[in-house]
């Protein structure tokens, strides 16, 4: 019974962390997919600006849709549908049908996808502790499973002629996990949220700390923008070659959070959210100014690694902190939820933006564009370190930290 449960969580962890490397490889393999799909710097970043449409409101309403379907069925659902739209990219040409197949990808992995999987992960885990020892892996899994997919992706782009057939790899893969699902996993027995209460909904509106968590994810989500830029940045810039700039790319994208994230949990125990999220937003926007002051040429290529790195480890150890403060601040459980639906539409609304605009900038001012996108994330740092004075104010006065103690 232990392996069976074990395996249906390790499952379901996988099939969530490949289920959005798809849409992602935009960002993962910038420049092999620019080139693969003969796209400009904007029109790559209207992909992510489509995808965001669909997946920013997924966050908010896709627990209704997890309440009412059997959450087994709807991760089958947008595994396949995911999987056919990564078959649809490779098989078929065009910017529209990119538009749509992003589009799409934002209902299948969000809407559909996001709110089965929490459900289910909740039926693997029969106890509290059981409960916190699988949420706490989820990073974990996530950079462990994208790592070796990446990595492996990377080695295999120098045996196939185009990178296009990464998207039908991808699909295929997720039609494997789908049907391991279909057989392997159990569904949801007797687990049901609280109905939709629009009363709820509006206390948690009410609340400030969501706001103030919402804009936190914000600012994060500006910051890792801009860092999976760093990618064409040293190409374009420094001069690394393409593999060294994806290969760091993946290492954004994982292998630094795998060796960040235990720290960045221990110091966050330790100095409570805003306090953390200040110092490593102090630390992150000294590296970023570092990026921004040094010779932007190839001469400063070792210099330029070796700080890009730091906005690395900076960045994803704050990232242990980007969503504490709701359940840090004591928001009544009955409202949790809704919060963390508003804290998240409102945070991951930036792709709806953030990637035209970089994109805009790359197309227009060509290397300066990056000059402009290391400011756009000294922004998002600004606003993370500003609400997190906010917080730290409103905590102190509602005596969040004297009641834990207690």
């Amino acid at each position: 019974m232990f392996k069976t449960k074990k395996f249906g969580v390790i499952l379901l962890l996988t099939s969530t962390c490949l289920i959005y490397n798809l849409p992602y490889l935009s960002s993962t393999f910038y420049t092999q997919f620019l080139e693969a799909f003969n796209l400009s710097n904007t029109q790559a970043g209207i992909l992510i600006t489509f995808f965001s449409l669909t997946a920013t409101p997924g966050y908010l309403f896709g627990g209704m849709l997890a309440d009412k379907f059997s959450p087994k069925k709807l991760i089958i659902l947008s595994l396949l549908m995911t999987a056919a739209l990564g078959y649809a990219m490779y098989f078929m040409s065009g910017y529209t049908v990119l538009m749509v197949c992003y589009f799409g990808f934002g209902i299948s992995t969000t809407f559909i996808h996001w709110s089965a999987f929490m459900k289910l992960i909740r039926a693997q885990a029969d106890d509290k502790d059981d409960q916190g020892r699988t949420f706490g892996t989820f990073e974990w899994c996530y950079a462990l499973v994208g790592a070796v997919a990446s990595y492996g992706l990377l080695a295999l782009l120098g045996y196939v002629s185009s990178f296009k057939i990464a998207t039908a790899l991808y699909a295929t893969i997720l039609v494997i996990i789908a049907l391991l699902v279909i057989f392997l996993l159990k569904d949801v027995k007797g687990i049901n949220d609280n109905d939709f209460n629009v009363r709820m909904v509006k206390q948690a509106i009410a609340h400030p700390v969501t706001w103030l968590n919402g804009l936190i994810v914000m600012g994060m989500f500006i910051v890792a923008t801009g860092s999976a830029y760093l990618n064409p940045y040293l190409n374009g810039v420094f001069g690394t070659s393409v593999a060294f700039a994806t290969s760091f790319a993946i290492m954004n994208k994982c292998i630094v959070r795998l060796c960040v994230v235990g720290v960045g949990g221990m110091l966050l125990d330790k100095w409570k959210t805003p306090k953390f999220m200040i110092i490593c937003m102090v630390f992150l926007s000294a590296a970023i100014v570092g990026m921004f002051v040094i010779p932007q040429n190839s001469g400063s290529m070792v210099i330029a690694v070796i700080i890009a790195f730091l906005i690395l480890i900076f960045m994803s150890t704050a990232r242990s902190g980007m969503y504490t403060p709701i359940p840090e601040a004591k928001i009544p459980m009955a409202i949790t939820g809704t919060a963390m639906g508003i804290c998240s539409a409102v945070g991951y609304s930036t792709d709806i933006w953030s990637y035209t605009l970089i994109g805009n900038w790359l197309d227009n001012y060509g290397n300066t564009g990056y000059q402009y996108v290391l400011l756009l994330s000294l922004a998002g740092v600004a606003m993370v370190i500003i609400c997190s004075i906010l917080l730290y104010r409103y905590e102190k006065r509602h005596h969040i930290f004297e009641r834990s103690e207690v």
